[in-house]
Protein backbone atom coordinates (compact mmCIF):
# COMPACT_ATOMS: atom_id res chain seq x y z
CA UNK A 1 0.00 0.00 0.00
CA UNK A 2 1.35 3.42 -0.89
CA UNK A 3 1.43 5.29 2.41
CA UNK A 4 2.17 8.61 0.71
CA UNK A 5 -1.17 8.71 -1.07
CA UNK A 6 -3.73 10.92 0.66
CA UNK A 7 -6.72 9.28 -1.03
CA UNK A 8 -9.91 9.30 1.04
CA UNK A 9 -12.98 7.21 0.14
CA UNK A 10 -16.23 9.07 -0.62
CA UNK A 11 -18.24 10.08 2.45
CA UNK A 12 -21.20 7.91 1.43
CA UNK A 13 -18.93 4.87 1.27
CA UNK A 14 -17.44 5.69 4.65
CA UNK A 15 -20.90 5.96 6.19
CA UNK A 16 -21.95 2.65 4.64
CA UNK A 17 -18.78 1.02 5.95
CA UNK A 18 -19.49 2.40 9.41
CA UNK A 19 -22.99 0.91 9.38
CA UNK A 20 -21.79 -2.59 8.52
CA UNK A 21 -18.93 -2.45 11.01
CA UNK A 22 -21.33 -1.23 13.70
CA UNK A 23 -23.73 -4.10 12.95
CA UNK A 24 -20.88 -6.53 13.41
CA UNK A 25 -19.92 -4.89 16.69
CA UNK A 26 -23.53 -5.07 17.91
CA UNK A 27 -23.71 -8.79 17.10
CA UNK A 28 -20.46 -9.34 19.01
CA UNK A 29 -21.88 -7.44 21.96
CA UNK A 30 -25.11 -9.45 21.94
CA UNK A 31 -23.26 -12.76 22.19
CA UNK A 32 -20.82 -11.42 24.78
CA UNK A 33 -23.60 -10.12 27.03
CA UNK A 34 -25.59 -13.34 26.65
CA UNK A 35 -22.58 -15.48 27.59
CA UNK A 36 -21.86 -13.31 30.63
CA UNK A 37 -25.51 -13.30 31.71
CA UNK A 38 -25.82 -17.06 31.35
CA UNK A 39 -22.33 -17.70 32.74
CA UNK A 40 -21.42 -19.59 29.61
CA UNK A 41 -17.92 -20.42 30.81
CA UNK A 42 -19.54 -22.87 33.26
CA UNK A 43 -21.19 -25.09 30.69
CA UNK A 44 -19.82 -24.42 27.20
CA UNK A 45 -16.45 -25.27 25.76
CA UNK A 46 -14.32 -22.25 26.65
CA UNK A 47 -12.62 -21.95 23.26
CA UNK A 48 -16.03 -21.49 21.64
CA UNK A 49 -16.57 -18.26 23.58
CA UNK A 50 -14.03 -16.24 21.54
CA UNK A 51 -14.92 -18.20 18.39
CA UNK A 52 -18.58 -17.14 18.48
CA UNK A 53 -17.77 -13.58 19.51
CA UNK A 54 -15.11 -13.06 16.83
CA UNK A 55 -17.20 -14.56 14.03
CA UNK A 56 -20.13 -12.32 14.94
CA UNK A 57 -17.98 -9.40 13.85
CA UNK A 58 -18.08 -10.31 10.15
CA UNK A 59 -21.03 -12.69 9.65
CA UNK A 60 -23.18 -11.42 12.49
CA UNK A 61 -26.65 -12.77 11.60
CA UNK A 62 -25.30 -16.22 10.69
CA UNK A 63 -23.25 -16.43 13.88
CA UNK A 64 -26.19 -15.27 15.99
CA UNK A 65 -28.30 -18.05 14.50
CA UNK A 66 -25.65 -20.73 15.10
CA UNK A 67 -24.99 -19.51 18.62
CA UNK A 68 -28.59 -19.23 19.78
CA UNK A 69 -29.68 -22.40 17.99
CA UNK A 70 -26.78 -24.73 18.76
CA UNK A 71 -24.13 -23.13 20.96
CA UNK A 72 -25.95 -21.15 23.64
CA UNK A 73 -25.06 -22.25 27.19
CA UNK A 74 -27.77 -23.56 29.47
CA UNK A 75 -29.36 -21.19 31.95
CA UNK A 76 -27.40 -21.00 35.20
CA UNK A 77 -28.88 -23.12 37.99
CA UNK A 78 -28.09 -21.66 41.42
CA UNK A 79 -28.71 -25.06 43.02
CA UNK A 80 -25.87 -26.70 41.10
CA UNK A 81 -22.14 -26.06 41.50
CA UNK A 82 -20.24 -24.47 38.63
CA UNK A 83 -18.81 -26.91 36.11
CA UNK A 84 -16.51 -25.99 33.31
CA UNK A 85 -17.11 -28.02 30.19
CA UNK A 86 -14.09 -29.58 28.50
CA UNK A 87 -16.01 -30.94 25.58
CA UNK A 88 -18.10 -29.65 22.72
CA UNK A 89 -21.42 -28.36 23.87
CA UNK A 90 -24.78 -28.06 22.17
CA UNK A 91 -27.21 -27.12 24.94
CA UNK A 92 -30.91 -27.70 25.35
CA UNK A 93 -30.96 -30.44 22.70
CA UNK A 94 -31.91 -34.12 23.04
CA UNK A 95 -28.86 -36.17 23.89
CA UNK A 96 -28.32 -39.29 21.82
CA UNK A 97 -26.35 -41.86 23.76
CA UNK A 98 -24.96 -44.69 21.65
CA UNK A 99 -22.05 -46.98 22.14
CA UNK A 100 -19.58 -46.07 19.41
CA UNK A 101 -17.07 -48.73 20.29
CA UNK A 102 -14.57 -49.28 23.04
CA UNK A 103 -12.87 -52.01 24.92
CA UNK A 104 -16.06 -53.49 26.30
CA UNK A 105 -19.18 -53.23 24.09
CA UNK A 106 -22.33 -52.67 26.13
CA UNK A 107 -25.47 -53.75 24.25
CA UNK A 108 -27.70 -52.59 27.08
CA UNK A 109 -26.63 -49.01 26.57
CA UNK A 110 -28.73 -48.75 23.42
CA UNK A 111 -31.79 -49.95 25.33
CA UNK A 112 -31.22 -47.40 28.06
CA UNK A 113 -31.15 -44.71 25.40
CA UNK A 114 -34.73 -45.46 24.42
CA UNK A 115 -35.78 -45.41 28.06
CA UNK A 116 -34.50 -41.88 28.57
CA UNK A 117 -31.12 -43.01 29.87
CA UNK A 118 -28.70 -40.11 30.13
CA UNK A 119 -25.01 -39.62 30.64
CA UNK A 120 -25.37 -39.11 34.35
CA UNK A 121 -25.93 -42.91 34.67
CA UNK A 122 -22.78 -44.02 32.85
CA UNK A 123 -21.03 -47.08 34.13
CA UNK A 124 -17.55 -46.43 35.58
CA UNK A 125 -15.75 -48.12 32.68
CA UNK A 126 -17.18 -45.54 30.28
CA UNK A 127 -15.78 -42.49 32.06
CA UNK A 128 -12.45 -42.54 30.21
CA UNK A 129 -14.25 -42.18 26.87
CA UNK A 130 -16.73 -39.56 28.04
CA UNK A 131 -15.09 -36.51 26.47
CA UNK A 132 -14.97 -37.94 22.95
CA UNK A 133 -18.41 -39.58 23.16
CA UNK A 134 -20.15 -36.56 24.65
CA UNK A 135 -18.92 -34.46 21.77
CA UNK A 136 -20.57 -36.87 19.31
CA UNK A 137 -23.76 -37.15 21.35
CA UNK A 138 -24.46 -33.43 21.16
CA UNK A 139 -23.57 -33.08 17.49
CA UNK A 140 -25.67 -36.09 16.43
CA UNK A 141 -28.95 -34.17 16.44
CA UNK A 142 -27.50 -31.11 14.68
CA UNK A 143 -27.85 -30.66 10.91
CA UNK A 144 -24.67 -31.35 8.97
CA UNK A 145 -24.60 -27.85 7.47
CA UNK A 146 -24.67 -26.30 10.95
CA UNK A 147 -21.86 -28.61 12.05
CA UNK A 148 -19.79 -27.61 9.03
CA UNK A 149 -20.41 -23.88 9.50
CA UNK A 150 -19.38 -24.11 13.15
CA UNK A 151 -16.26 -25.95 11.98
CA UNK A 152 -15.56 -23.09 9.56
CA UNK A 153 -15.90 -20.64 12.44
CA UNK A 154 -12.75 -22.06 14.07
CA UNK A 155 -10.52 -21.13 11.14
CA UNK A 156 -12.53 -17.93 10.67
CA UNK A 157 -11.66 -16.80 14.18
CA UNK A 158 -8.01 -17.61 13.54
CA UNK A 159 -8.04 -15.67 10.27
CA UNK A 160 -9.60 -12.61 11.88
CA UNK A 161 -7.01 -12.50 14.65
CA UNK A 162 -4.21 -13.25 12.19
CA UNK A 163 -5.31 -10.45 9.89
CA UNK A 164 -5.64 -7.96 12.75
CA UNK A 165 -2.14 -8.70 14.00
CA UNK A 166 -0.63 -8.91 10.51
CA UNK A 167 -2.27 -5.76 9.17
CA UNK A 168 -1.18 -3.60 12.07
CA UNK A 169 2.30 -5.11 12.04
CA UNK A 170 2.74 -4.24 8.37
CA UNK A 171 1.29 -0.79 8.96
CA UNK A 172 3.57 -0.12 11.92
CA UNK A 173 6.72 -1.33 10.17
CA UNK A 174 5.77 -0.03 6.72
CA UNK A 175 6.85 -3.39 5.30
CA UNK A 176 6.48 -3.85 1.54
CA UNK A 177 7.13 -6.41 -1.18
CA UNK A 178 7.77 -4.97 -4.65
CA UNK A 179 7.00 -1.56 -3.21
CA UNK A 180 3.46 -2.43 -2.07
CA UNK A 181 2.25 -3.32 1.41
CA UNK A 182 -0.52 -5.66 0.34
CA UNK A 183 1.87 -8.45 -0.66
CA UNK A 184 3.56 -8.28 2.73
CA UNK A 185 0.13 -8.26 4.35
CA UNK A 186 -0.93 -11.45 2.58
CA UNK A 187 2.21 -13.27 3.67
CA UNK A 188 2.23 -12.08 7.29
CA UNK A 189 -1.54 -12.36 7.71
CA UNK A 190 -1.44 -15.96 6.55
CA UNK A 191 1.36 -16.86 8.96
CA UNK A 192 -0.45 -15.42 11.97
CA UNK A 193 -3.77 -16.88 10.81
CA UNK A 194 -2.21 -20.36 10.74
CA UNK A 195 -0.83 -19.84 14.23
CA UNK A 196 -4.13 -18.70 15.71
CA UNK A 197 -6.18 -21.18 13.70
CA UNK A 198 -4.16 -24.15 14.89
CA UNK A 199 -4.40 -22.87 18.47
CA UNK A 200 -8.19 -22.66 18.22
CA UNK A 201 -8.34 -26.15 16.76
CA UNK A 202 -5.90 -27.52 19.33
CA UNK A 203 -7.99 -26.29 22.24
CA UNK A 204 -11.01 -27.96 20.65
CA UNK A 205 -9.30 -31.31 20.08
CA UNK A 206 -7.13 -31.65 23.19
CA UNK A 207 -9.91 -31.36 25.82
CA UNK A 208 -12.05 -33.91 23.97
CA UNK A 209 -9.25 -36.45 23.57
CA UNK A 210 -7.54 -35.74 26.87
CA UNK A 211 -4.22 -35.52 24.99
CA UNK A 212 -2.28 -32.31 25.47
CA UNK A 213 0.94 -32.12 23.52
CA UNK A 214 2.49 -32.80 20.11
CA UNK A 215 -0.07 -35.44 19.10
CA UNK A 216 -2.97 -33.00 19.40
CA UNK A 217 -0.91 -30.20 17.82
CA UNK A 218 -0.36 -32.42 14.79
CA UNK A 219 -4.05 -33.33 14.64
CA UNK A 220 -4.96 -29.64 14.90
CA UNK A 221 -2.56 -28.76 12.08
CA UNK A 222 -3.98 -31.49 9.82
CA UNK A 223 -7.50 -30.33 10.55
CA UNK A 224 -6.90 -26.62 10.18
CA UNK A 225 -4.24 -25.97 7.54
CA UNK A 226 -6.42 -26.98 4.61
CA UNK A 227 -9.54 -25.45 6.14
CA UNK A 228 -7.82 -22.15 6.91
CA UNK A 229 -6.12 -22.01 3.51
CA UNK A 230 -9.47 -22.45 1.78
CA UNK A 231 -10.88 -19.68 3.97
CA UNK A 232 -8.05 -17.33 3.04
CA UNK A 233 -8.60 -18.00 -0.66
CA UNK A 234 -11.87 -16.11 -0.34
CA UNK A 235 -10.55 -13.46 2.03
CA UNK A 236 -7.25 -12.81 0.23
CA UNK A 237 -8.86 -13.00 -3.19
CA UNK A 238 -11.16 -10.16 -2.19
CA UNK A 239 -8.27 -8.21 -0.62
CA UNK A 240 -6.41 -8.28 -3.92
CA UNK A 241 -9.59 -7.45 -5.83
CA UNK A 242 -10.42 -4.33 -3.86
CA UNK A 243 -6.92 -3.12 -3.09
CA UNK A 244 -5.36 -3.71 -6.49
CA UNK A 245 -8.29 -3.85 -8.89
CA UNK A 246 -10.72 -1.33 -7.39
CA UNK A 247 -8.58 1.18 -5.50
CA UNK A 248 -5.21 0.73 -7.19
CA UNK A 249 -3.29 0.40 -3.90
CA UNK A 250 -4.73 3.70 -2.63
CA UNK A 251 -7.11 2.52 0.10
CA UNK A 252 -5.36 3.00 3.41
CA UNK A 253 -5.71 0.68 6.36
CA UNK A 254 -6.73 3.52 8.67
CA UNK A 255 -10.08 4.03 6.90
CA UNK A 256 -13.40 2.47 7.84
CA UNK A 257 -13.87 1.44 4.22
CA UNK A 258 -10.74 -0.69 4.39
CA UNK A 259 -12.04 -2.66 7.36
CA UNK A 260 -15.46 -3.02 5.79
CA UNK A 261 -13.75 -4.57 2.79
CA UNK A 262 -11.90 -6.90 5.17
CA UNK A 263 -15.26 -7.79 6.72
CA UNK A 264 -16.60 -8.66 3.27
CA UNK A 265 -13.49 -10.73 2.56
CA UNK A 266 -14.01 -12.76 5.72
CA UNK A 267 -17.60 -13.45 4.74
CA UNK A 268 -16.38 -14.69 1.35
CA UNK A 269 -13.91 -16.87 3.24
CA UNK A 270 -16.85 -18.70 4.81
CA UNK A 271 -18.12 -19.46 1.30
CA UNK A 272 -14.80 -20.86 0.05
CA UNK A 273 -14.09 -22.82 3.25
CA UNK A 274 -17.49 -24.50 3.58
CA UNK A 275 -17.01 -27.20 0.86
CA UNK A 276 -13.58 -28.06 2.25
CA UNK A 277 -14.97 -28.42 5.76
CA UNK A 278 -17.71 -30.71 4.44
CA UNK A 279 -14.95 -32.94 3.13
CA UNK A 280 -12.71 -32.68 6.23
CA UNK A 281 -15.53 -33.46 8.66
CA UNK A 282 -16.93 -36.19 6.42
CA UNK A 283 -13.52 -37.89 6.27
CA UNK A 284 -13.05 -37.57 10.03
CA UNK A 285 -9.96 -35.39 9.61
CA UNK A 286 -11.62 -32.52 11.45
CA UNK A 287 -13.64 -33.02 14.61
CA UNK A 288 -17.08 -31.37 14.61
CA UNK A 289 -17.60 -29.08 17.56
CA UNK A 290 -20.05 -26.51 18.97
Amino acid sequence: MDMTDDYHPPLALTILAGIFLALGAICMLIITVDIIWRRGWRSMMWIMIPVYIINAGYVGPLTLYLYFKYGRPSKPDPSKPAQTSSHCHAPEKPVDIENEGGDVPDPSLHDHHHEGYHEGHREPHQEDQHAAHHHHHHTASRPLLATVLIGVSHCGAGCVLGDLVGEWLVYGTNATINGQGIWAELLIDYGFALLFGILFQYFSIAPMSGQYGPVSVWRAAKADVLSLTSFEIGAFGWMVAYQVGIWGYRLEMTTWTYWWMMQVGMALGVVTATPVNFWLIGKGIKEPCA
